[in-house]
């Protein structure tokens, strides 16, 4: 193994997280594997129901990581997530008026809605911050947010009861639907998105820099900063309309990558990307195995471990503008 693996976490955590994720939940796999009389049945629930869980994880993980990133770019401030300035919940929103007024609405579709919802309301807040300091769009997030959490709650009273236990659980992030058609779904928007994602990453450099000395280096950050932004919207819509609303991974797997590996954009696309998707894994492995055979939604995990590292990234930083 080279240096350059040595240094990457990720790329020698991922196989073995992915086997554990496979071979671990509700019930234990690993010893019916080896009984003769219980191995087919084993390999079919492996490869028919965790494989597509475990894929789709990854690539939601990943794609809100890399959905952090961007924002945290822009913004310039590492507080950034989809989930807190209201990116996801436009998208959920969206997402959820499709599937109760639209029943028997293609499950290809859904991502559509996201996209269309995220963008709506990333589009408000921009108006609603522009020309203001990078905190003020995080606070105006934050108020948008839970607007849309609220609409959300309208729908839900408004919806016809069988629906509802369903509509709820994916609310709260679960990767318990993911099926094949969730997985090629979403498999065919992270082809186009994530590589497109780690293009623009190595044009955020001048984002770094204060926008005078953009201008003066001849940058188009105006083009750049509209390209995260849509970016950014699309990726959580995507993931979004997979698993529904994920908290907290857009907002650590940027703050790890930023740890452990250079601090550069241009070099934080990949790490992001690996750590998002570990993040995504284990929290949905936790859910499935810590409580079995009751399973606990992964966005449920996700926020009782993320809202404690949350509280303490603010401390930090509030620490760091008062030295």
């Amino acid at each position: 193994m080279n240096r350059r693996a040595i240094m990457a976490p990720y790329l020698w955590l991922l196989p073995p997280v992915m086997g554990l994720c496979l071979l671990n939940g509700s019930i234990e796999t690993l010893s019916l594997l080896l009984d003769d009389s219980h191995r087919q049945l084993i390999v079919r629930v492996i490869s028919e129901l965790r494989l597509p869980r475990v894929l789709v994880a990854a690539l939601v993980g990943a794609s809100l990581g890399m959905a952090g990133l961007l924002l945290q770019t822009l913004t310039r401030n590492p507080l950034a997530d989809p989930g807190i300035i209201g990116v996801n919940q436009g998208a959920a929103l969206a997402v959820v008026a499709g599937m109760l007024i639209l029943p028997d609405l293609s499950p290809h579709w859904l991502p559509l809605f996201g996209v269309l919802g995220s963008v709506t309301s990333m589009a408000l807040l921009w108006l609603l911050s522009r020309g203001t300091a990078a905190i003020a769009l995080i606070l105006m997030g934050v108020g948008l947010s839970s607007l849309l959490s609220a609409l959300i709650g309208c729908l839900l009273i408004l919806s016809e009861t069988q629906r509802l236990a369903m509509v709820m659980t994916w609310l709260a992030g679960s990767f318990a639907t993911a099926n094949d058609t969730v997985l090629l779904t979403t498999l065919g928007w992270s082809l186009v998105l994530l590589p497109a994602s780690w293009l623009l990453c190595q044009r955020l450099g001048p984002l770094m820099l204060d926008p005078l000395s953009s201008r003066m280096l001849g940058a188009r950050t105006g083009t750049i900063e509209f390209l995260c932004l849509l970016m950014a919207c699309v990726l959580g819509a995507v993931a979004v309309a997979a698993a529904g609303t994920l908290g907290f991974v857009g907002l650590l797997a940027p703050h790890i990558a930023r740890r452990l590996h250079p601090p550069q954009p241009e070099k934080l696309g990949l790490p992001v990307l690996g750590y998002g998707a570990l993040l995504a894994m284990l929290a949905d492995l936790l859910g499935r195995s810590l409580l079995a055979p009751v399973q606990l939604p992964a966005g449920l995990m996700l926020a009782i471990l993320g809202v404690p590292l949350f509280i303490l990234l603010l401390l930090w930083q509030q620490r760091i503008r008062g030295a």
